[in-house]
C-alpha cells in the first residue's frame, strides 16, 4: 500500500511539473501604464512582440485592480468583460488568426475611466509554429518552473494628441486614476505659455493668456489667478518632473481635453 501511494505522488508530481512546463507565463508592461500577466501553451520568446497561441489567460498583475470592473478589447472591439474568476479573462487566440493583434485592457467604474494597459501589441502563432514552441514534458527529477518574461512596450505612438497631432512629448504621458498625466513642460509648451520655477522646488507658475496658475508638486490645490481652486486628481512628482492631470489642468485655462476610448488618445484642442 505504501509503494502504491508513494507511486500515485510521483505520478501526480509529474504530471504537475509537466502542467508548469507546457504553459508560457509572460509579464507585459503596457504603455498606460497598467501590466498584464498573460499565460498560454507556448513559452515566451525572444520576439520584440509577445507570441501567444491556443487558450489565453490575462489578468492584470494589480490586485487591487482586478476588484474593478475590466473590459477587455482585441482589435477594438471589445472580447470581455470581468469574469468571476479574480479579474482574470479567458481568450481562445485560434479565433482570432494568426498575425498581429492589439489587445488593451480597462479597468472602469461607471464611466470613469480608472486605468488603461494602452493598446499592446502581440502575434498569434500559426498552429504549426506553435506546435514547435512546445517545451517537451519533463523527465523524473526534471521538473521546470513556468519561464516568466518581461516585455516592456513598444510605443508606437504617444497617447496625447495636441489639435490632432501627435504629441512630441519628451517623458511619455500616462493614465492614472482615470487621469491621462503628462508633464508640465510638455504640456506648456504645446500649448504656449510661460513657465517659473523657483525660489523653491515647491514654487512653480505657468502664465498663459493672462492666466496665472499656481501649482505644487502632489497636490489637488491650485491658485488661479490668486483664488484657490481644486484639481479632482493631485499632480504628480517623478524623475525630478512635475506631471499634471490634463483634462482638468488644461480647463484652468479654458482649453477643452477628450478621451477616445477607440484609440487610446487624449485630443487636446485650443486656439493657438
Amino acid at each position: 500500500m505504501l509503494d502504491a501511494r508513494r507511486a500515485l505522488v510521483v505520478i501526480a508530481a509529474i504530471l504537475a511539473a509537466a502542467t508548469v512546463a507546457t504553459a508560457g507565463t509572460l509579464t507585459v508592461q503596457g504603455a498606460g501604464g497598467v501590466s498584464l500577466d498573460i499565460t498560454c501553451d507556448v513559452p515566451p520568446s525572444e520576439s520584440a512582440t509577445p507570441e501567444l497561441s491556443g487558450l489565453v489567460s490575462i489578468a492584470p498583475v494589480s490586485e487591487q485592480l482586478r476588484q474593478e470592473p475590466m473590459v477587455l478589447y482585441v482589435d477594438g472591439v471589445v472580447r470581455g468583460l470581468t469574469s468571476e474568476a479574480g479579474g482574470r479573462f479567458h481568450l481562445d487566440a485560434t479565433a482570432l488568426g494568426e498575425g498581429e493583434h492589439a489587445l488593451r485592457v480597462d479597468a472602469l467604474r461607471g464611466e470613469q475611466l480608472l486605468a488603461s494597459t494602452g493598446g499592446i501589441s502581440v502575434t498569434v502563432l500559426s498552429a504549426a509554429e506553435a506546435a514547435t514552441r512546445q517545451i517537451p514534458p519533463p523527465t523524473l527529477g526534471d521538473a521546470r518552473p513556468a519561464f516568466v518574461k518581461l516585455y516592456r512596450p513598444r510605443v508606437f505612438r504617444e497617447i496625447v494628441y495636441f489639435n490632432n497631432r501627435e504629441g512630441d512629448l519628451e517623458k511619455h504621458a500616462f493614465v492614472r486614476n482615470g487621469r491621462v498625466y503628462i508633464t508640465l513642460t510638455d504640456l506648456m509648451r504645446h500649448i504656449g505659455g510661460t513657465i517659473i520655477w523657483g525660489p523653491d522646488d515647491d514654487d512653480l507658475e505657468v502664465e498663459r493668456n493672462g492666466i496665472t496658475v499656481r501649482l505644487f508638486p502632489s497636490s489637488r490645490t491650485v491658485y488661479v489667478n490668486g483664488v484657490a481652486q481644486a484639481l479632482d486628481r493631485t499632480t504628480l512628482r517623478r524623475q525630478n518632473r512635475t506631471y499634471v492631470p490634463v483634462r482638468p489642468f488644461a480647463a484652468l485655462f479654458g482649453i477643452v481635453t477628450e478621451w477616445d476610448f477607440q484609440d487610446d488618445r487624449a485630443y487636446v484642442t485650443y486656439q493657438e
